[in-house]
């Protein structure tokens, strides 16, 4: 009998695949098959050690973007539903096939023993960068809107190692100012690291 858990993954995953065959973008299906049958996006988490840091936790995260992403964008005019979905859902592309299972040896606070820990470590097979390799993995199978690439390639706001710099910080500045959409995915990304994810923390 499957957990209550393993449910609610199901149902997540079931939400994600509906949601990106209703934009009816040509050879959607070949990503998802990708997906599916070559990847570990499903069970992959977000991070190692922050947000989304456990099984099935790029799901959850991707799914949460894309929600506040959608209730972002109601008043932003010119942009398409499909471009939300594309850009919630797809921006951390770039994690499939990225994080490994470890065991990592941790100090018992107040005790003097430690005590092996679960975790996830990286094994970037693609060192492409983070933006632009999710852009790069979603257009070996579907076109991606000028928007949407932007939106995705972008998607790190501050944090991203091209940003920090004098022309990289120009570029997503100008991202930003000509699609609304890029700084959106942004915004909506860090929501749901900083503010939804911790949330869930403190209430534990």
């Amino acid at each position: 009998m499957e957990s209550i858990q393993s449910q609610i993954m199901l149902k997540y995953k079931e939400e994600f695949v509906k949601l990106l065959e209703s934009t009816g973008r040509e050879n959607m299906d070949r990503l998802l098959a990708w997906l599916e049958n070559e990847t570990d996006f499903y069970t992959a988490p977000a991070s190692t050690k922050s947000h989304g840091a456990y099984e099935g936790g790029l799901l959850v995260h991707s799914l949460s973007v894309y929600r506040i992403l959608a209730n972002f964008t109601k008043n932003l005019p010119g942009v398409k539903k499909e471009s939300v979905i594309i850009s919630g859902l797809l921006h951390d592309l770039c994690k499939v096939n990225f994080y490994i299972k470890t065991v990592r040896n941790v100090k018992i606070p107040g005790e003097k023993r430690w005590e092996e820990v679960q975790g996830y470590g990286i094994e970037d097979t693609l060192p492409l960068g983070h933006g632009e390799k999710s852009v790069y993995m979603a257009m070996r199978f579907i076109q991606l809107t000028e928007e949407e690439a932007m939106a995705i390639r972008w998607h790190m706001g501050g944090y991203d190692d091209a940003a920090r710099a004098y022309v990289g910080g120009m570029a997503q500045s100008a991202a930003f100012t000509k699609y609304p959409l890029a700084a959106a995915v942004a915004i909506a990304d860090m929501y749901d690291t900083y503010i939804i994810d911790n949330r869930g923390k403190s209430e534990k």
